[in-house]
């Protein structure tokens, strides 16, 4: 049965009344963090994302840009006497039948989904992504103001301070902001992802301390892994070192070498080629228009980016399908999921919890292409980790 969840009300046949329980309820737009973990299907994920105007049947536009015209016009005269709507109710705000019209057709663009796309083979994945990023969405990152403000005489601080009064200090990541599915930030959260070296001091842990961990070379071992090869048990710049090169060079100048090769479609190495083999993986994941990942992705594009998607999509979804096992784990510990960054995971550690660091490494190193290693780093804030040998 479909229905609509809007602030603590749940539309459903027509009637909008508080919410209560969702057991008898199957389909809907979008996820909500009242619907937890029930086996509900979301016509957001069957339409990979698109939006409610995208995926609008024609015959119903009209209607649906009136009545969500009239929604955001009661909305704005709010916010023009000064109102912020985070302080106010929805519910509360817009008259009763002019939501209803706007949650019917919310279920009429779903139904529509539902009938006309087909049901995406990562649909459980992506649900279980959309649980895990709903509930960092809804706590508040702790920031050291203080520190800030000491350090606002730089440009790139004060532009973040100044931003800091507009925005919430919380991170929203959007699964469809990117090509490959590594994750974004939604206009308006803060911004994680390109938060610069000198503002990570002012970002705190909740708990006791932040423990990061952080796949060694993660998209160098995917790329052997596609090529159906063993992961070295070591760092991969030194493997590299003993098994490709074969000579004395600076760990740094090694990592510059590889990446070059990696990512330059022009590039030539045989001893590299020989080892990471990327003709192999072009010819094993792209038929000349799209790449189709082992976890089920399928991307368009051309012979330049082909490579760089095929190893993002893939690195991006098996660290996300690492995470979201340990965020499984951490369900009802004091211990929780603060942020990731790429193909980092922060979790915000209780030191109740301190009996479960080796089952978490052990959980998030094994993965379906293999045992990485997995670099560990901790500290009392995210811009002071030091790393840790466990």
């Amino acid at each position: 049965m479909l229905f609509q969840i809007i602030e603590d009300y749940i539309f459903v046949d027509g009637e909008l009344r508080p919410f209560e329980h969702i057991e008898k309820l199957s389909h809907t737009w979008s996820y909500n963090h009242v619907i937890g973990d029930h086996n509900v299907e979301c016509a957001q994920i069957w339409a990979n994302g698109n939006s409610l105007d995208h995926c609008c049947p024609h015959d119903l536009q009209d209607e649906w840009n009136r009545n969500k015209n009239k929604i955001k016009a009661f909305m704005k005269s709010f916010q023009n006497v000064g109102l912020s709507m985070k302080d106010l109710n929805i519910i509360d705000i817009v008259p009763e039948n002019f939501l209803k019209k706007f949650l019917n057709n919310k279920n009429q663009i779903a139904e529509h989904v539902f009938s006309n796309f087909e049901k995406p083979k990562n649909n459980d994945f992506m649900f279980e992504l959309f649980c895990m990023i709903e509930e960092i969405a809804r706590k508040d990152l702790k920031l050291d103001l203080e520190y800030l403000k000491f350090k606002s005489f730089d440009p790139y601080i004060k532009s973040l301070l100044q931003r800091l009064r507009k925005i919430s200090p919380r991170i929203v990541y959007n699964p469809y902001g990117t090509v490959t599915g590594r994750l974004s930030i939604q206009s308006g959260s803060f911004p994680i992802l390109n938060i610069a070296r000198e503002a990570r001091r002012a970002i705190l842990p909740s708990n006791d301390c932040f423990l990061e961990l952080d796949f060694n070379a993660a998209e160098l071992r995917v790329l052997l892994a596609l090529n159906e090869k063993d992961q070295p048990d070591i760092d991969i710049h030194e493997w590299n070192a003993k098994n490709i090169f074969k000579e004395e060079m600076e760990r740094d100048e090694i990592k510059k070498k590889t990446f070059s090769w990696l990512y330059n479609p022009k590039a030539l190495n045989k001893s590299l080629e020989m080892c990471y083999n990327k003709n192999y993986v072009l010819q094993k994941y792209f038929d000349g228009k799209y790449i189709n990942t082992i976890f089920n992705r399928k991307i368009k594009a051309d012979d330049h980016h082909a490579l760089n998607y095929i190893i993002q999509s893939t690195t991006s979804d098996l660290f996300l399908k690492q995470a979201i096992k340990i965020w499984k784990l951490l369900k009802g510990k004091k211990t929780n999921v603060a942020f990731t960054i790429h193909d980092s995971l922060v979790l915000d550690f209780h030191l109740s919890d301190k009996g479960m660091v080796e089952g978490l490494l052990d959980v998030f190193s094994n993965t379906e292409l293999g045992k990485f290693k997995v670099n560990v780093s901790g500290g009392k804030n995210f811009g002071e980790m030091k790393k840790m040998n466990l």
